[in-house]
């Protein structure tokens, strides 16, 4: 998808009148993601392997499920220059950066090397990696399929809810935030969302003239991570507070948070 496409399907939504909630919630709420009774009648009729039943419950997203021991520390997982784009190629495999180790001081996210690497990664991908005994299961039980798929699904609600919010109280467009993020997810033998990074690009500088904008390349790629350890505290929070948080409220908290590290460092 060209950036002209975005660009284009922008100008359309953007004759809709709607209230900034209302469009938080249109667009967590309109990706692509098929309805659980279609999933499964999908699982139990045509999809009877996990490629099939992500790429069905994800439909919207180039969807590649690569089964394998990832073991990646989180300290090389985390680095702006963790070469995160390898698990989007067709022909890598799930524990293909299992030895890759830094060399040298992290670069910003700003760096050429980093943004070239990023760059590789189209929009709309999705990339699942999991353990062989995860893919026994779901293969064997439908009904274990369908809560894995629910559980992949209630986290990137909770992740683009939170995000897009970001977004907003930073300026930028939620449509085009959406419409450019690609997912790496890493799940465990249960089925749990683990280490995870969704990368993504603001194509048109922030409408809000306060925010400070990292660089003046229209084209910058953003990429975010979190650890599972990290993140356990917060994400049960969310779990059991879905329904009281007011996201857009907490937005900028949200954002001082998430951009405290200094990529410099």
């Amino acid at each position: 998808m060209s950036i002209s496409t975005l660009q284009d399907i922008n100008y359309l939504i953007s004759n809709i009148n709607s209230t900034a909630n209302k469009r938080t919630s249109q667009v967590t709420e309109g990706t692509g993601v098929s309805t659980f009774s279609e999933i499964l009648s999908e699982v139990c009729g045509n999809s009877t392997d996990v490629s099939g039943m992500f790429q069905s419950a994800f439909s919207n997203y180039n969807v590649q499920t690569k089964v394998g021991n990832c073991n990646v520390p989180w300290k090389c997982w985390d680095r702006n220059d963790f070469p995160i784009w390898e698990y989007f190629k067709q022909d890598t495999s799930a524990d293909c950066l299992n030895n890759w180790r830094p060399t040298g001081p992290e670069p910003p996210q700003t760096d050429r090397n980093v943004q070239k690497g990023l760059s590789q990664i189209d929009y709309g991908q999705m990339v699942i990696l999991m353990p062989e005994s995860l893919q026994r299961k779901m293969e064997a039980d439908p009904v274990f399929a369908e809560e894995v798929l629910k559980k992949v699904q209630k986290w990137k609600d909770d992740y683009d809810r939170e995000d897009n919010a970001i977004a907003a109280s930073l300026g930028y467009d939620l449509y085009l935030n959406q419409l450019s993020k690609s997912y790496c997810i890493q799940l465990n033998e249960d089925g749990n969302v683990g280490d995870h990074t969704v990368t993504g690009g603001g194509f048109d500088d922030p409408h809000d003239s306060s925010v400070t904008v990292i660089s003046s390349d229209d084209h910058l790629i953003i990429r975010k991570s979190v650890s599972k350890e990290s993140k356990v505290t917060v994400t049960n929070a969310i779990s059991t507070m879905n329904s009281e948080i007011n996201y857009e409220s907490v937005a900028p908290i949200l954002a001082d948070i998430r951009f405290k590290k200094n990529p410099e460092s």
